[in-house]
């Protein structure tokens, strides 16, 4: 009996849609920046269980106390990364795009040239301080910073240009290069200094790689013969008026998502604060997931472009972080105690119940991040008034409101719902004007 060949209509709309679906660049993008994403922070995550085996306590703790201090520092350069991504985006290929570039690169060597003298100088104050057997991982870690910085920038370009598949690959190199040299060291008894080292020579790897990649798609030769002399800080300008926004809004969410950790670790004893960090590790997976899909719309809104085309790419990007972070919240919700139990272990059980809540928390901050991201690509700069605003309702909150590890999550929560009021009026404010503005035009 002969097969009826011909699709039915609900097959040719699935088909439709994944037409749909395979044309869309958005799509595209995210997905593929989404599993790389996934990739890295796999990697970055193994980095800790495995040399914390191969290391004794004491020489994990100073490992651990590093690599935050190197996090910490590096966020003057996923400043300045967001800075290229926003010149790249809005610019495009043009010698005044290189020539900005090029200054805020020597800007940016400028700064972690000078943390590396800083910490040289003060680095046996340092070693008495975080009670260090040795001062020299301090130095190792500074040099760190330095290295960084042209990987960031090549990597930024890349971003810019979204190319994100190259992106993510250079990211994945320096990941699985960092946990592979640093555990080589340590197993050839260089200790932390081994296991800050190889972090050196991951940078350096992934540098070489995203240099090449970046200079095959138009990244002119920035640096050569230019060294000498000091960045052009009148050019600049602008973009260093921006980066304070840029600046601002990464310290409002770092803090955000981190805030309660401190609390509770300052009102609560260590055991209750070890628990309480077990439970907020697992809730902040939902920000990690959904990170890239700010930086895809970070590349992806443009000053000349519509302002109904960016706000249907804003429409995107939070319909995919809701399914994302969605899904795992749901997860969280309906098997706290089996996520908790597999991920962290029995002990942390005690608190499994504060997991659904911290994650809505988690979530919220998320779309916080995508609204402030997105009005920090248009160079909205009243969107730092209101994130200010909201930075002082968390404080006010958090400070009143901590008689139990419950409350701080419900304060946190709290604080996260006044703030995305705060940007709805703002936004709201905002267009009745343009509204007005056209309406008089």
């Amino acid at each position: 009996m002969q097969q009826n060949l011909i699709p039915t209509r609900e097959e040719q709309h699935i088909k439709g849609l994944l037409n749909a679906v395979r044309a869309s660049t958005f799509i595209r993008h995210n997905t593929v920046f989404l599993v790389g994403s996934i990739a890295i922070g796999a990697l970055n995550y193994l980095y800790y269980p495995i040399l914390g085996r191969l290391l004794h306590p004491a020489a994990f703790g100073e490992t651990q106390t590093l690599v935050s201090l190197f996090l910490q520092a590096g966020i003057f350069l996923s400043v300045f990364g967001l800075l290229t991504v926003n010149v790249v985006t809005n610019h495009g290929e043009s010698p005044q795009s290189d020539k900005i570039i090029l200054e805020l690169e020597k800007l940016a060597l400028c700064i972690s040239g000078a943390l590396c003298v800083l910490t040289i100088v003060l680095s046996r104050v340092l070693q008495r301080f975080f009670k260090f057997d040795d001062y020299l991982p301090f130095i190792m870690l500074s040099v760190a910073v330095v290295v960084t910085v042209p990987f960031t920038f090549r990597t930024a370009y890349l971003r810019g240009k979204q190319y994100f598949g190259l992106t993510s690959i250079a990211g994945i190199l320096g990941a699985a290069a960092k946990l592979g040299f640093s555990a080589l060291l340590v197993i050839m008894h260089f200790g932390t200094t081994g296991a800050i080292a190889g972090i050196i020579l991951a940078q350096l790897l992934a540098f070489v790689y995203a240099a090449i990649k970046a200079k095959k798609h138009g990244f002119s030769e920035s640096l050569r013969g230019q060294l000498i002399r000091l960045p052009d800080i009148r050019l600049i300008m602008p973009e260093l008026r921006y980066a304070l926004l840029v600046l601002g809004g990464s310290l409002i969410v770092t803090g955000l998502y981190s805030v309660d950790i401190v609390v509770v670790k300052h009102f609560f004893d260590a055991h209750t604060a070890g628990l309480y960090a077990g439970i907020a590790a697992v809730a902040r997976i939902i920000f990690f997931l959904t990170a890239s899909i700010a930086q895809v719309l970070m590349s992806s809104v443009r000053l000349q472009q519509s302002p109904q085309k960016n706000r249907h790419i804003l429409n995107n990007s939070l319909l995919l972080l809701l399914g994302v972070g969605g899904a795992a919240l749901l997860l969280f919700c309906v098997a706290p105690r089996v996520v908790i139990g597999h991920l962290m272990g029995n002990t942390y059980l005690a608190f499994a119940g504060l997991l659904p809540r911290l994650s809505l928390a988690i979530l919220l901050v998320s779309v916080l991040n995508l609204y402030i991201t997105y009005h920090r690509a248009l160079r909205r700069y009243g969107i730092a008034a209101v994130v200010l605003g909201g930075a002082a309702i968390s404080a006010v909150l958090l400070a009143v409101h901590h008689a139990t590890p419950a409350v701080v999550v419900n304060s946190l929560r709290y604080s996260c719902i006044a703030r995305m009021a705060l940007v709805g009026v703002w936004v709201g404010t905002n267009r009745l004007k343009q509204v007005t503005r056209s309406a008089y035009e």
